[in-house]
């Protein structure tokens, strides 16, 4: 994900099972801890600077099917809910959740259970709130945790050439805004003196920067909706919420109805939203957007594939096959022209078939004339005399004439 650093612990046999992940921004003042990678046990935790402290934040995942034992945990008994009171009750950690089942799952026989939830730690409870997601169409209900609190920010580098600048003005400018007698008496003078060729610096930079500078779209810019759009995004959370609760049949149909609709015209907006910047596009600088990117949004349909039969009833497998059905076909229906008599067309293969004749007679003829007549020609001209190739040649076509 653009923007941030991503920490991953994933599963040792390396397949799409379990792991455990922490994104964090990159202006965010946080360092790598360390990483957990077991079998039965995936953990990554990294340690963010805040106004608070440092806050230690890590993400854990504990497969179901493997029980916990006493020696990765302290004074744990065999319940799962016990266990976890346990361990939390020595070291004065509090659990933050909903109070509301996480997973609800497929088979409608099973018990929806709790097993998302939060541990904290020396963090005081004015400053969390947590509340569930609804967008995803997952048998889990993600749980979003907030901590108010202002994060300690990493400041960004202040370049102070930038690209396309131009640098023999920048030398121009510099040159113009030095003084050099400023009196320096001082320490505080030369502090000054200090702080004043700094901006003078800065100053020059600007003003040899270039005019337009490109700005990345963020990803934190409003998306404007539809108001028909908007109110079907709401319904999807409101139907997604109900079958939560109600595990309804009805409600379940309802919603993956009301979803392919929110696909249906997030697609037509997007096309939308392309041809208006395609029509707003210019040759200038101006557009912010380049002219290729926003081209390759329209994609070429595929070609579809028809199965095609072999002579053989079978289905052709390559395109070998498909060139050999196709070239069975042809024969089958163009057949040579009946009006020709036979003998013509035996003529015509006769022609087909005959070696290529590369010396004819005449050629031959011509050859054998060239060799004796052009030493001839070439001992009739003088020592010392310039032969030019337009010359030579019109002499030995005078020679073949």
């Amino acid at each position: 994900m653009e923007g941030y650093v991503c920490y991953r612990a994933d599963h040792p046999t390396g397949r799409a099972r379990g792991g455990a992940v922490v994104l964090a921004k990159q202006d965010l003042a946080h360092y790598h801890l360390h990483t957990v990678t077991s079998s039965d046990t995936q953990l990554a935790a990294i340690m963010v600077e805040t106004p608070l402290g440092e806050i230690l934040v890590a993400a854990a995942y504990l497969p179901p099917n493997i029980p916990w034992n006493r020696a990765e945990f302290d004074s744990l008994a065999d319940s799962r809910g016990t266990a976890l009171h346990e361990a939390l009750t020595p070291c004065s950690a509090q659990v933050l959740a909903t109070g509301r089942p996480t997973h609800f799952p497929y088979n409608r026989q099973s018990t929806p259970s709790c097993i998302d939830f939060f541990i904290f730690k020396g963090i005081p409870n004015s400053v969390l709130s947590v509340r569930e997601e609804y967008d995803l169409s997952s048998d889990h209900l993600p749980l979003l945790t907030t901590i108010n609190t202002a994060a300690q920010r990493i400041p960004k580098k202040r370049r102070l050439v930038l690209p396309g600048s131009n640098i023999q003005r920048f030398k121009a400018e510099l040159n113009s805004l030095i003084n050099l007698n400023t009196q320096i008496l001082s320490v505080e003078d030369v502090d000054a003196a200090v702080q004043t060729l700094l901006d003078q610096v800065h100053a020059a930079a600007a003003n040899a920067a270039p005019a337009h500078i490109y700005s990345a779209p963020t990803s934190q810019r409003p998306r404007t909706f539809s108001p028909i759009l908007e109110g079907l995004l709401a319904l999807k959370k409101r139907l997604r919420r109900e079958y939560v609760r109600t595990q309804d049949p009805t409600i379940d149909r309802i919603y993956r109805r009301i979803a392919n609709r929110v696909r249906k015209e997030l697609i037509i907006s997007k096309r939308n939203a392309t041809d208006t910047m395609l029509e707003e596009a210019t040759a200038d600088e101006s557009s912010k957007f380049a002219l290729w990117k926003l081209s390759s949004r329209y994609k070429r349909q595929a070609a579809p594939k028809f199965p095609v039969r072999l002579p053989d009833d079978t289905w052709a497998r390559s395109p070998m096959d498909r060139a050999e059905a196709f070239a069975c076909n042809l024969e089958e229906r163009f057949k040579p022209f009946e009006t020709a008599s036979h003998a013509r067309i035996q003529r015509v293969a006769q022609i087909l078939e005959a070696p290529l004749q590369i010396h004819t007679q005449s050629q031959m003829q011509c050859e054998k004339l060239c060799q004796n007549c052009l030493p001839w020609t070439l001992t009739n001209i003088q020592s010392g005399s310039i032969i030019c190739p337009v010359g030579l040649k019109q002499q030995i076509g005078c020679i073949l004439c």
